[in-house]
């Protein structure tokens, strides 16, 4: 597996995969060619070996190296990126011998390094694509694409032997990448469901809302504070609890700063995957404003333990039906707001162990293994 981004870096999502088909006896390495921001990562923060190496992490073989990206230079780094994915994989075929395929995560740049991998060895490989940014949900999502990239995508996408978007609001974007006929096999992200499980909520006087995201553009924090400061002056028993980091800075001071209802706020960082179940069990609603979004797992996680959301069109329809979801339009203040207030009162109405079931049914480990195991099995 080759994802496009790794730890520290994110890249859970690779990880599960990997686990979830190691355990069910396949041979799943990750190659991890990390890229560091300078901005991030300052020279006295530096303890990262900059060759290349493997390790042992979470019971998986992962082959690493860290690079560096250049500020500004996109198509320079992506370009470095992918060659230097290739040496590295040509590394990592002298030490644990040549897969027999090669699973991307994201086009860019992992499946453009795939095709460079393919053209000089002919090992094929399938992309799962993550990005929410091909749903093109907003003005913001659209701008993101820009001309030069079209040719890498166009060959990564065309010579795939089959392509993985998480969620069925993809499709039509990558097909407009590819210039023959490949397999598009939507295949849910996994969720320990059995972790993220049902339970029983208490009813108490006040309505408890749980968002898990942290402080960015595309998680719409600009939409949520003054929908919610509009519904509590309609409703004075509710309250939100955001998990997440990064709320600091000047642009989180300017939203914060005119919020009415700050005491109606509670902040309580980062949490580990025990802390953020512990607010989903605490929680009545679970509510996501984002602009762009693939799938979203925290929403996955949140549905698991049976809670209904409110969230916005970019969650795909088959997580967000009328037994589910309360769904709005993307950057519409006065739309979220209303289905605050309208989730609030009827929140009890929700099944929560239907809920949880549907999600079994579409993200839970034995599905995704299945899906993922039938397509290497038919593809090698």
């Amino acid at each position: 597996m080759i994802p496009s981004w790794y730890l520290p870096e994110g890249g859970q999502f690779c990880r599960n995969q990997a686990q979830i088909v190691t355990d069910r006896g396949l041979k799943a390495n990750v190659l991890a060619n990390v890229s560091l921001s300078w901005k991030k990562y300052k020279f006295r923060n530096l303890t990262f070996p900059w060759h290349s190496y493997t390790s042992n992490e979470d019971g998986l073989v992962v082959f690493r190296k860290f690079t560096r990206r250049i500020p500004i230079l996109k198509k320079i780094n992506g370009l470095w990126w992918s060659w230097n994915t290739l040496h590295l994989f040509n590394k990592y075929c002298k030490i644990h011998g040549v897969p027999d395929l090669i699973h991307v995560h994201s086009v860019l740049w992992g499946g453009y390094a795939a095709y460079l991998i393919y053209k000089k060895r002919g090992i094929p490989y399938v992309i799962t694509e993550h990005k929410g940014l091909f749903g093109l949900s907003c003005d913001y999502a659209i701008r993101q694409f820009e001309d030069w990239q079209t040719p890498y995508m166009e060959k990564a996408f065309s010579n795939a032997k089959a392509i993985i978007p998480v969620s069925t609001n993809l499709i039509p974007k990558i097909q407009n990448y590819l210039k023959k006929e490949v397999p598009i096999i939507p295949i849910s992200n996994v969720v320990d469901t059995d972790f993220f499980h049902y339970k029983d909520r208490i009813i108490e006087n006040d309505i408890k809302i749980v968002a898990v995201n942290g402080f960015t553009f595309v998680k719409a924090y600009d939409i949520l504070f003054p929908a919610f400061d509009k519904a509590c002056d309609k409703i004075s028993n509710i309250k939100l609890r955001i998990v997440g980091e990064d709320f600091e800075g000047s642009e989180f001071n300017r939203l914060w700063a005119v919020v009415k209802h700050k005491d109606k706020f509670t902040f309580t960082g980062e949490l580990d995957f025990n802390g953020v179940r512990e607010e989903l069990w605490n929680a009545n609603f679970f509510i996501i404003p984002s602009r762009v979004e693939s799938q979203s797992v925290s929403a996955l996680e949140a549905l698991s333990t049976g809670l209904p959301i409110v969230c916005t069109s970019v969650i795909p329809v088959e997580m967000a039906t009328k037994e589910t979801a309360i769904v709005v339009p993307v950057e519409d203040i006065s739309a979220l707001s209303d289905a605050i207030i309208e989730m609030a009162e009827k929140y009890q109405t929700y099944d929560g162990k239907l809920i949880s079931d549907k999600i079994k049914k579409i993200a839970g480990k034995d599905v995704v293994t299945a899906k993922l195991i039938d397509l290497y099995s038919n593809l090698i």
